[in-house]
C-alpha cells in the first residue's frame, strides 16, 4: 500500500499500513525477543545477493495491530517473503538497523484464515457449526432483528430498505448501531447478541440481520466464544458476504453476495407470508373491520331527540 493506493476513509488497520517509511520486500526470518518486541531478520529475495538486515518491531506496534484487527499476533505470522515498512537508522555499535512500522494486509488475512479454519474444524467436531443452517425458512417477516454500524460509519442498503419497510408498517423493526471497527467492540457484540436473544425469548422475532457495512477489520465476528452464541442463535441469521474473512460469513443461515439478493431472499418470505394467509382473505377481514367500526361510531352517536 502507498499514498497513492490507501483507500480513503481507511479503517483502523489500514491507518497503520499508512506510508512514513520504505517500503521493501524480504524474507523475514529468525524471530526472537528483544527488549519490549521482536527481532527478525530480513534477507534479499534474490538468494544471490548478500546482506541481512536485522528489523525490531515493538511491542506497542503489536498492541495497534492487535486492538486493530482484534486478533492475537504472533512472531510466526511473520515469516516468509512478506512485504513490510520500516525506518533505517544507524546504530554505533549495531551498524545498520531498521524498526517495522508496517505491515503488508495479506499477513494478517493469512494468519486469519489459519485462525478460522481452526475454530471452525472445532465447531464442526462439536456439532454446532451447521445449526444455522439447519433452521427451516422463516414462515413469516414480522419482528426483525438489525445489527448495523453506528452512525459514524456508513449505513448500508439493506438497513435503509429495512427502516422503510418499518415506517410503511411491514414489519417491526429492533435495531441495534455498533463500531465494528473500534477497540470494545467484542464486548458489545456479546451484549447486542444477548439482547437480542432475549428478544426471541420474550417478544419472539423471526431473523436477525447483520448489516456490518465497509470495513476491514471485522475480527470479532470471529471470536470463538461469539462465533458458538451465533452458531447457536435460536432464529436465522442474515448477513452480506465481505472481501475479508469472518466465521459468520460462513456460518450464518445465509450469506449474500449483494445487497439486492439479500433483498429479494426477503421479499419472498412476505410474498409467501401474503399467499399462505390469503389476500381474499385478508381484504374480507380488513372491509368487515371497517363495516363494524362504522357500525359503532352510528351507534355511540345516537339520535339528538326521540
Amino acid at each position: 500500500m502507498t499514498s497513492h493506493n490507501a483507500p480513503q476513509g481507511a479503517s483502523a488497520v489500514a491507518r497503520l499500513m499508512e506510508p512514513t517509511g520504505i517500503t521493501v520486500r524480504a524474507e523475514v526470518s529468525r524471530p526472537r525477543r528483544h527488549r519490549d518486541g521482536w527481532q527478525f531478520e530480513l534477507s534479499p529475495l534474490d538468494r544471490s545477493r548478500a546482506g541481512r538486515l536485522s528489523a525490531f518491531m515493538s511491542d506497542g506496534f503489536t498492541r495497534q495491530i492487535e486492538d486493530a484487527s482484534g486478533m492475537l499476533f504472533h512472531a510466526e505470522d511473520l515469516l516468509g517473503q512478506h512485504e513490510v515498512m520500516l525506518t533505517v537508522s544507524m546504530d554505533a555499535l549495531l551498524g545498520l538497523t531498521a524498526r517495522i512500522i508496517g505491515l503488508d494486509r495479506g499477513i494478517l488475512v493469512e494468519a486469519w484464515n489459519r485462525q478460522d479454519a481452526a475454530l471452525e474444524a472445532a465447531l464442526i467436531a462439536e456439532g454446532v457449526w451447521q445449526a444455522q443452517r439447519a433452521l427451516p425458512r422463516p414462515q413469516r417477516l414480522r419482528r426483525v432483528l438489525l445489527i448495523e454500524p453506528d452512525a459514524g460509519a456508513a449505513i448500508g442498503a439493506i438497513s435503509e430498505s429495512l427502516s422503510r419497510w418499518a415506517d410503511l408498517g411491514l414489519i417491526t423493526l429492533i435495531r441495534w448501531p455498533i463500531a465494528f471497527e473500534e477497540p470494545g467492540s467484542l464486548e458489545v457484540l456479546h451484549q447486542t447478541i444477548e439482547a437480542a436473544a432475549d428478544q426471541v425469548e420474550w417478544g419472539t422475532a423471526d431473523a436477525l440481520i447483520v448489516d456490518r457495512g465497509p470495513g476491514f477489520a471485522f475480527r470479532a465476528l470471529s471470536d470463538p466464544d461469539l462465533v458458538q452464541r451465533l452458531c447457536r442463535f435460536p432464529v436465522p441469521i442474515l448477513t452480506l458476504r465481505r472481501a475479508y474473512p469472518n466465521l459468520l460469513d460462513r456460518l450464518a443461515w445465509r450469506a449474500f453476495e449483494t445487497t439486492e439478493a439479500m433483498e429479494a431472499a426477503l421479499t419472498d418470505i412476505l410474498r409467501e407470508e401474503v399467499r399462505a394467509t390469503g389476500r381474499k382473505r385478508l381484504d374480507a377481514i380488513a372491509c368487515e373491520l371497517e363495516r363494524i367500526a362504522v357500525t359503532a361510531a352510528m351507534a355511540r352517536s345516537g339520535a339528538l331527540y326521540d
